[in-house]
């Protein structure tokens, strides 16, 4: 009897973490541990860029780890697994807003763990309410129980303590579970089920507002803060990645234009790499007072030289810097608008280019669920002519890709945005009279797809 999938997974997993186990080691870091009382460097993309190999082989261990428990597990008990995710979130917000997690990490010795009666009697709580919720966290690697409850905080966890980035990325706006009760009325059932229109989405049912969701979250400051702390981190995950992953010695114009910038973050970085670039931050009249404030704050020198500058601009605007001597950047914009309105903004900034003007769309590249070896595999197999086993992976990467999948996922209740695929933006720059000249991928969950004006349109 043969098990055909099963050895293929358990063959591909096997090279995945020995490749892992050496890129690591090849890398100089430290060896992983759960238990570790402090961050391991690969825990913070925003600071910390892996080697390609590192980045590969573990997206690649995932992707076995899902495709083997997708093969294993119990339909039944997926679907009750599925269900119960929705309390696991829930419970590692209880555990920060309660302040569980920044004690567990401040207690003289974190690996012995704390009893829960000690954590109830701290925090005022219910200790038959705290237990359950802390084993679901350790089901989920966060904590772990050293002794009947009593519990520690595990590595990762880490990343949730006070000023960490993980703090800001776990924000969920209130009302956000009614948006998600929300998708099946509103997909199935509701008038607008055939709409594309930002409008009308599952956002505005949940809500009970005719607002677009940016212009609800701009009316709402409670939530307009913590919301821009996620969307920083949510885009400085990459900004190691675009730095380094990206020839930017190749970019013929002098000034980069980041479109939609916010706080300036990715210029700034790529002006510490590239100090040839002069570089402006656009955003909204709102935005851009704090942008100055922190750039004045933080490259003072680069401001009043004129190297960086901030200013105004709606992107659905045309753009107001045109010609040979601009490239621009839009990072995380097109993938929160639905095809109409992406078109309108990358319309405006295409007709702003010069024949050396380079647009660079920093977003995520939707790859169709399809039984098709991904590319990464083979790259880990280091003679490629050697006959071995058949390491078939899904070209999606499979569980390694719900970052993308429920992102768009996500796009598309708030705006009827969505990620698009490789064909899907190949239409979409085409239709602005555009064309891709590359596609680079980055180590994270984004790609760079760099567009320029499409010149044989014209002959």
């Amino acid at each position: 009897m043969t098990h055909a999938e099963l050895d293929r997974l358990q063959a591909c997993l096997n090279l995945a973490l020995d490749t892992l186990r050496k890129e690591i080691d090849s890398s100089q870091l430290p060896p992983l541990s759960q238990q570790s009382s402090v961050a391991h460097p690969l825990d913070d993309p925003t600071t910390y860029l892996p080697s390609a190999g590192v980045f590969d082989a573990r997206r690649l261990s995932l992707a076995c780890l899902g495709e083997l428990k997708n093969l294993i597990q119990s339909p039944l008990d997926k679907i009750m697994e599925e269900r119960f995710t929705v309390y696991g979130v829930a419970c590692t917000d209880t555990l920060i807003k309660t302040g569980i997690i920044d004690y567990l990490s401040d207690v003289p010795n974190p690996s012995q763990g704390v009893p829960a009666a000690e954590l109830a009697s701290k925090f005022e709580l219910d200790s038959q309410k705290i237990v359950p919720i802390l084993r679901c966290c350790a089901a989920s690697g966060w904590v772990r129980e050293t002794r009947d409850s009593s519990f520690a905080l595990n590595r990762c966890a880490r990343t949730f303590i006070e000023g960490n980035a993980g703090r800001k990325l776990n924000f969920s706006m209130p009302g956000f579970m009614s948006m998600i009760e929300a998708i099946p009325h509103w997909v199935a059932e509701s008038d607008w089920k055939l709409s594309r229109s930002p409008e009308q989405t599952a956002f505005q049912i949940a809500f009970k507002t005719p607002l677009v969701a940016f212009s609800w979250i701009m009316e709402n400051p409670d939530v307009l803060v913590p919301i821009a702390e996620h969307l920083q981190v949510f885009g400085d995950i990459s900004t190691p990645s675009i730095v380094a992953d990206y020839p930017w010695e190749q970019l013929q114009t002098p000034v980069i234009v980041d479109c939609g910038g916010g706080e300036g973050g990715l210029v700034s970085s790529i002006l510490d790499a590239h100090p040839s670039f002069r570089a402006i931050v656009q955003d909204m009249e709102n935005v851009v007072a704090l942008t100055s404030s922190i750039m004045e704050d933080r490259r003072p020198h680069d401001v009043a030289n004129g190297v960086l500058k901030v200013e105004p601009h709606d992107l659905f605007q045309p753009q107001p810097r045109i010609g040979n001597e601009y490239s621009f950047i839009l990072r995380h914009i097109m993938h929160d608008w639905p095809d109409k309105e992406a078109t309108t903004i990358l319309g405006h900034v295409a007709r702003a280019l010069g024949p050396k003007s380079r647009i660079l769309i920093i977003d995520m590249v939707a790859v169709p669920n399809v039984d098709s070896t991904a590319t990464s595999v083979q790259s880990l197999v280091h003679d490629s002519r050697a006959k071995g086993p058949d390491y078939r992976i899904p070209s999606h990467f499979g569980s390694a890709s719900r970052i993308v999948s429920g992102s768009s996922v996500h796009m598309m209740t708030l705006i009827n945005g969505c990620e698009r695929s490789l064909r899907e933006w190949e239409k979409l720059v085409k239709g602005c009279g555009l064309r891709i000249m590359n596609v680079y991928p980055l180590r994270a969950h984004t790609s760079i797809i760099e567009c320029a004006l499409d010149t044989r349109a014209l002959l």
